[in-house]
């Protein structure tokens, strides 16, 4: 996986979390390599990725700190990860991966994004066969969202 494709990522996320949050304190923690499914966090975004490089970023997360992200943007306390919440969720997964992709088009690659797909529960794993998945997580006070980047040149 080429480093030019995973910057955009990671600056995307940083530039929308703290425009959300509207705190300064994030900051990333260490980067580890995925080579197979793992448990989530209990709520996951997917958005697929098609161009110079195929695959899919995923953005997952435990409820709480959803919830945050849901009540940061709406301004109202969430306490509920209901249909509105979901909606919430798959609009911040389009802001970082769409911001990630100007990023990328302007260094002359362009992608095709998928929707995003919000997956929330404990009991479900998520695999890329094939391809490795780079895992960066950012950690904002007491919580923490991974950003899983798994791109396989075309």
């Amino acid at each position: 996986m080429r480093i030019e494709y995973i910057n955009p990522f990671v600056e995307a996320t940083f530039e929308v979390l703290s425009e959300i949050l509207k705190e300064g304190n994030l900051r990333r923690g260490e980067l580890f390599l995925k080579r197979s499914p793992t448990p989530n966090y209990g709520v996951s975004i997917i958005i697929g990725l098609t161009g110079p490089a195929s695959g899919r970023v995923l953005l997952d997360m435990p409820p709480n700190t959803a919830k945050k992200l849901i009540s940061a943007i709406s301004g109202d306390e969430v306490k509920d990860l209901n249909d509105i919440g979901k909606s919430a969720l798959g609009e911040i997964a389009n802001m970082i991966v769409g911001n990630a992709v100007t990023k990328l088009y302007k260094k002359g690659f362009t992608f095709a994004l998928t929707p995003p797909t919000v997956i929330t529960g404990n009991d479900y794993t998520i695999d890329t066969p094939q391809i490795e998945t780079l895992v960066v997580p950012v950690i904002f006070g007491e919580d923490k969202l991974e950003i899983n980047i798994a791109l396989k040149e075309a």
